[in-house]
């Protein structure tokens, strides 16, 4: 699995403003309410004041769906296939993607050009961009959006 430390400190963690003091001090885990002793913790680095840490399960929970949405959007750059629609190893990466999603605990996928749910089964693939404050880690349907692209 790809290291996606830095990726996964800036742009998964949620907002600082919506973590207690106890996350914001690494005492507790970001993503669970599970306490960390001292040193326990995987550190995501430090923000202003703050030292947020993950427990090593939800930290690798997270990782994982962060790596497998990067392979799944390296493979679509590179593939000569891709374009004309999801080849097979495209969907075997989506297929673990969304496995590693759901493991995460991650909300249903929505398609950021019509602004709405992408239903499961539906062809959809991985669309990096960059926002205001980093990359934003978003999807596309495959193909046209069903009710048209949002201007």
């Amino acid at each position: 699995m790809r290291d996606v430390a830095e990726p996964l400190r800036l742009f998964v963690v949620l907002p600082l403003s919506t973590l207690i003091p106890e996350q914001r001090a690494g005492a507790v885990c970001v993503w669970c309410p599970r306490a960390l002793p001292p040193g326990e913790g995987v550190n995501l680095g430090t923000i202003g004041t703050s030292r947020p840490c993950a427990c090593a399960a939800c930290h690798l929970v997270q990782s994982r769906a962060l790596a497998t949405y990067l392979d799944w959007y390296d493979h679509g750059i590179d593939c000569m296939r891709c374009p004309l629609g999801p080849c097979e190893q495209a969907r075997v990466l989506r297929e673990a993607h969304l496995d590693a999603r759901q493991q995460a605990g991650k909300p249903p996928l929505w398609c950021v050009h019509c602004r709405t749910s992408i239903d499961p089964g539906t062809e959809v693939r991985p669309h990096l961009w960059q926002g205001n404050s980093g990359p934003v880690y978003s999807y596309v349907h495959a193909r046209r959006c069903p009710k048209g692209r949002i201007p």
